[in-house]
This record gives C-alpha cells, structure tokens and sequence, in this order.
C-alpha cells in the first residue's frame, strides 16, 4: 500500500511544477492506468511514509525509485567493449531531444547511457537543443537566447528526420524533463552548446549528486573539464578537424582532466587514425559519433573505437558486431 500510496512531484512542460502521473511509455505496463490514488485508499501511515519517501527523494536530486529497472554507472558503462550512447535521445528514432525520445530510449533494457545538449533561454531555463536557433527541428526560427521558456515550451520537435516520419510531433524539452528524471538510473553525456548555459548546468548536474553517471562532454579545446572533474563528473572531448584541435591532440590526449577522446565517424582517415593513436598512447578511450549504420560502425570500430555513440539506439545496438 505505501509503494501505490507514494506521490512523486513531476515537472511541467509550461515551467511550473505540478503533481502529475508520470508520461506513459508505449508499450509499457501502467501506460493509460488510472492514478494510485483512485485505485487505493490511503492510510495515514501510508500517506507519511510516502511523504517522507517524496523528501528523501528530493534531497537526492529530484530521482525516482523504479523498482526492476537496472542502474548504470560511467565506470559500468565504458567496461563494455563496445558500449552505446543514445545520440540526443535517439533522434534517428524519435523527434530528437524530447522528453518522449529520451523516455523511449530509456525504456530498452540494454540502454545505459544518452547524450544531450543545452542552451539557455532568456529567463535562464536549460532548453534541450543542439542549435541557438531552433529552427532545424521546429520550423519555427528564433533566438533561445532573447526568448523565454513561456513562448518556447509552445515548440514542438518534428519526426521528419527519424525513420517514422509519421509519428507526432513532441514538444520542446528542457533540463527537468529529462536530466531529473533519469540521472538517477543512466549515464548522460552532457554538453552547453552555448557560453551561457556553461555555469548553471555544471552547477545544476553537480547539485543532484550522482556524480558516477555525469559526463561532461564539449570541444577537447574547452577550458571547463578541469571544473567538471572537481565535481567528480567524467569527461569526454571530442576532436574537430580545425587547427586549434589538430596541432595540439598530444597535449589534450595526455590531460588528466580529459578521461576520453573523440572523433566524428565522418572524419577523414587521417583525423581518426591521428585521435585513435594519440588515445591509445595515453591509454584512454576513444568514441566515434554519430554511428548510425552497420558500415559506419564497421568503421569505428576498425579504428579501435570502443565507444559508439547513435542516433539509431533502437536498432543498432541489438545487430550483432
């Protein structure tokens, strides 16, 4: 009776918090049930130790306790060889960034890890994008920076880029819809995509505790590893073909505060030999992104890429190497 008794407080999607059920995941058990508290008459017992769960909860960072779901640690996740990242929630499956991709990406029983980037709006909520400009997955061209989470949390992601271009469209998402509600259980690579959003989500990641399933991940060039190692995050820097990265992979290479390297699977030969050798020589692993393909994986993997970060994260990983 306490379990169905327990009232978890869910973020809205208009920026207010709200006590609701959390989202259905299809396919899933519970998906269209009625609230635990129609379906159950609660004891004051019950109703306290909820309340004192809800709190604990909260002095937690915010996490949810899913009984038969398995929680992933980074040390966990990259002892796989190769181990898989769902690249923006799976964007080559479900509108990308959403809280209903990630959700979904979530819900597969081999998934430990997602990636995710941030921008910040004018009124200082984490929007998840990849773009300032959000035009690219809403057709709607406007500056994160200049609009408030009021006018953007009316944006909806479309599915035109996935491989069911059919499905809906799903609303624009920020940091509560998604980190919140699965730091507790998966690894996320995260990244601001913009100076701005740089301090408050260090501040942000490092203020819910789960310090074994942050990664923080930005250009290898980027001065900010050394802070995110303080926290205690792991960190992944990824190499772009520019000379500001090229000239001086050795030296990021062999930064302690640089746990991983990485490199796009559309680099050139040279570039991918190039960060494979400088990652092995300091003995750290090297993540090739966005794998979408068997062929592409081919071809990570023939440069000892052990991690393989997709958008595909639906299908990719259950097709044997």
């Amino acid at each position: 009776m306490v379990a169905e008794a327990m009232i978890a407080v869910w973020p809205h999607n208009r920026g207010m918090a709200a006590i609701t059920p959390p989202r259905p995941v299809p396919g899933q058990p519970g998906g269209d049930a009625a609230s635990p508290l129609d379906r159950t008459r609660v004891s004051r017992r019950g109703l306290l130790a909820g309340g004192l769960a809800l709190a604990a909860s909260s002095l937690n960072g915010c996490a949810r306790v899913r009984p038969g779901l398995a929680t992933h640690t980074y040390a966990e996740l990259v002892a796989d060889d190769p181990f898989y990242v769902a690249h923006r929630g799976g964007g080559a499956n479900w509108p990308e960034m959403t809280a209903f991709a990630y959700d979904q990406a979530a819900a597969l029983p081999y998934v430990k890890a997602m990636e995710v980037s941030f921008c910040l709006s004018s009124d200082g909520v984490l929007v998840c994008s990849h773009d300032p400009d959000p035009v690219r997955v809403t057709g709607v061209s406007l500056e994160i920076a200049a609009t408030p989470w009021a006018t953007l949390s009316q944006l909806t992601v479309t599915a035109a880029q996935t491989d069911d271009p059919s499905q809906p469209r799903r609303p624009f998402s920020r940091f509560e819809d998604v980190v919140e509600q699965h730091i507790d259980r998966l690894v996320l690579f995260v990244e601001p995509k913009v100076g701005a959003a740089v301090e408050p989500l260090m501040s942000r990641m490092a203020a819910l505790a789960q310090p074994e399933r942050v990664v923080w991940k930005q250009p290898v060039n980027q001065p900010n590893f050394a802070t995110a190692k303080q926290n205690g995050f792991a960190t992944w820097g990824y190499v772009l073909d520019e000379p500001s990265h090229v000239n001086r992979l050795e030296m990021f290479a062999a930064d302690p505060s640089i746990d991983m390297l990485g490199v796009a699977v559309t680099a050139t030969d040279d570039l991918s030999a190039a960060v494979a050798a400088a990652a092995r020589a300091a003995k750290k692993p090297v993540m090739m992104w966005p794998v979408s393909t068997r062929e592409q994986r081919a071809r990570a993997l023939s440069f000892g890429s052990r991690g393989l970060m997709t958008s595909d994260i639906r299908t990719l990983p259950t097709i044997p190497v």
